[in-house]
């Protein structure tokens, strides 16, 4: 690029010079310039974040439990006699006379007369019509179905399972005896046991593997329907005529009658009688008693309990801060340079 404008720059500046001389009528040959296309390479700065590790000291706080003597008040309740004096009032009951006037009822029979209706019966003969049921037969033909069963041929798909024979190869362990050689620690010689290991070998074993096969199979099939028939049925029709019947009736009339009887009327009367009532009175009495008395006393107790403190601990981590670095990024550019013709 810069060559570019470096080339430019000479061209420019020569054009004038040449056209001075022109002016000046001096003779100026000016070589023959042409430009090429060129890969130029060029840097531009770009910005990049990169993690540093930078080493802190940090403070925690560590929980701890310690325990502490801590004194308390606690109120205990306590017991004692306390003699004490009260007055109550005592009930005492007493007969008091008293009199009073009250009303006696005393019966007197006095003989009244009323009219009474004595019923007398006789036996009256009356007709009444009466309604006599009686039954009649009668044929009729009603038309009935009757249920029917047919048997009808059908086919179906059904699937059957057949067993086909087939060899696998499967893994089956065994227990094989291997000769080890051993080497006795307090003599150092050589010595060979027998030891058993597990072997891994394959087999052949046939397993019959089911196949389903599917396959047209006719089978016949009771289709229940009905049909129609007809029938002859005697019916018994109800049915009831009118009758003339003559019976013998009760009939009960009453009569008026006038008899006598005696009835007890009450009479009053007023009566002063005397008569005793139980008075109850109250009456004070000093009495001593003795009473338990529950008093709080207050009384210091020691006790430890667990209190839980945070503690400062320093304590060296290693961190990754990001920065930003600038870096110089090459790139290449196509750029047209004059070059002199020779």
């Amino acid at each position: 690029m810069r060559q570019l404008l470096a080339g430019v720059a000479v061209v420019c500046g020569l054009w004038p010079a040449a056209a001075r001389a022109q002016s000046l009528c001096l003779p100026l040959c000016l070589p023959p310039v042409r430009f090429e296309e060129r890969t130029v390479t060029q840097y531009r700065t770009e910005y990049r974040t990169e993690y540093q590790e930078v080493q802190r000291t940090v403070s925690r706080k560590v929980p701890e439990t310690v325990l502490r003597e801590v004194q308390e008040t606690v109120m205990v309740p306590q017991e004692r006699e306390v003699t004490r004096t009260r007055t109550v009032m005592v009930p005492e009951t007493r007969l008091e006379a008293r009199s009073r006037e009250v009303e006696r009822t005393e019966w007197v029979q006095q003989q009244r007369q009323r009219t009474v209706m004595v019923p007398e019966t006789q036996v009256v003969e009356r007709q009444k019509k009466v309604l006599v049921p009686e039954v009649r037969e009668e044929t009729r033909q009603k038309t009935v179905l009757v249920p029917d069963v047919r048997m009808e041929q059908r086919q179906r798909e059904v699937s059957v399972v057949r067993k086909v024979p087939e060899t696998q190869v499967r893994q089956e362990v065994t227990a094989e005896r291997v000769r080890t050689p051993v080497c006795d620690p307090c003599t150092g010689l050589m010595s060979s046991i027998c030891r058993v290991v597990p072997r891994v070998r394959e087999v052949c074993v046939t397993v019959c593997r089911e196949v389903a096969e599917r396959r047209l199979e006719t089978y016949t099939v009771p289709v229940p329907t009905v049909r129609s028939e007809t029938r002859s049925e005697t019916v018994r029709i109800p049915s009831v005529r009118e009758e003339v019947r003559t019976e013998r009736v009760p009939v009960t009339t009453s009569k008026p009658v006038v008899e006598t009887y005696n009835v007890s009327v009450p009479v009053k009367r007023r009566v002063t009688e005397t008569y005793e009532v139980p008075v109850r009175v109250l009456k004070p009495k000093t009495e001593t008693y003795t009473e338990r008395v529950i008093e709080n006393k207050p009384v210091v107790r020691t006790k430890k309990v667990a209190v839980t403190e945070c503690r400062e601990v320093a304590e060296v981590v290693t961190e990754r801060v990001p920065h930003t670095v600038a870096v110089q990024v090459p790139y290449l550019v196509k750029v047209c340079v004059p070059v002199v013709c020779r």
